[in-house]
């Protein structure tokens, strides 16, 4: 079994599949067709992840109107970045290995996730030193304004140009006196925010528990394009791990887990870690087949069976997988 799953995990991997992304530069209302798959975002980067032709077609639309078309060469094991602009056209930014070492290598735009053991180690992608002065310039400005109501105009103001990350509002939440203006903010931000698989961690900035079910009732309601097919990287599913691991409770686990996973994908192999996390084998059992919706690697969903004590919750997750489509 376990030579098994080793041989589709490789399969899978080496497949011939490749990546797209485009960022966009200028402000409008823009959406992106690779061959007959469109993707619509607030923020400028359109992502396409399971592109097995290797002459598609992309098309830009701002608005209504065509502005780009034509075909582009896709590389299989590789995504390619480009930008568009309708001044300079399209251009490739980058060019990266989808995978080293038998393991999904990228972040979620334009760079590795993390070092790998191959000699070489891809450097950090540095926060440009203008971004950083223009945020600190911002916090600075929202300090001095004495009304939440102000505060959000100040914010509103400055995201209308520049897209925040999630780590930013964590620094900018605390700055506000109400939980109200707080939910005001982050149902505004979240749209535009660069990270929103990140969001969920904002749950902590809320004084009032009444806030934080809000908070996260709003985000269970959300869905973004801006992350589609595209496996939890290494560093995002540790924050997230000991996240969901410090719930007390198997129910507060899952709750967890459908809100801060609504707009990424997950390994098979990062499913078993968060199954072994539960107290009682039905909650994890019925949190793996919640799970299997959003795996990537669905070949090898049946190794989770070795998860289970009990040969009952065993064979009913193979049952469960084997009447799924």
């Amino acid at each position: 079994m376990a030579f098994l799953s080793i041989s589709l995990a490789f399969a899978q991997r080496n497949r011939g599949k490749a990546e797209v992304f485009i960022q966009i530069a200028e402000r409008g209302n823009f959406k992106v067709y690779l061959d007959d798959e469109l993707i619509g975002s607030a923020t400028g980067r359109f992502r396409f992840y399971e592109v097995y032709n290797t002459r598609p077609v992309l098309t830009i639309l701002a608005g209504s109107e065509k502005v780009f078309s034509r075909e582009i060469t896709s590389v299989p094991n590789r995504r390619l970045v480009f930008n568009f602009s309708r001044r300079s056209g399209l251009s490739l930014l980058k060019e990266l290995d989808i995978y080293r070492n038998n393991a999904y290598a990228l972040d979620d735009f334009d760079d590795y996730a993390e070092a790998y053991n191959t000699g070489i180690v891809p450097p950090d992608r540095p926060t440009s030193p203008q971004n950083r002065n223009d945020f600190d310039a911002l916090v600075a400005r929202v300090k001095q304004e004495a009304f939440d109501d102000q505060k959000l105009k100040v914010i509103s103001a400055y995201s209308n140009y520049t897209a925040l990350s999630t780590k930013q509002l964590g620094q900018l939440l605390p700055l506000f006196f109400k939980d109200e203006s707080k939910l005001l903010l982050v149902k505004q931000e979240f749209q535009y925010v660069v990270d929103p698989h990140q969001f969920y961690l904002l749950k902590d900035s809320f004084t009032f528990m009444g806030s934080k079910d809000e908070f996260m009732k709003f985000l269970e309601g959300q869905k973004t394009e801006q992350v589609r097919n595209r496996p939890m990287s290494a560093n995002d599913f540790t924050a997230f791990y000991k996240r969901f691991k410090s719930e007390a409770f198997d129910d507060n686990k899952t709750e967890l887990a459908k809100v801060a996973l609504i707009n990424i994908k997950l390994t098979s192999e990062q499913v078993k870690e968060l199954v072994a996390c539960y107290s009682f084998e039905d909650k994890g059992l019925d949190f793996a087949k919640w799970a299997f919706r959003i795996t990537f690697d669905k070949e090898n969903y049946y190794t989770l069976a070795d998860k289970f004590k009990f040969q009952s919750n065993k064979q009913a997750l193979l049952d469960f997988i084997s009447k799924q489509k």
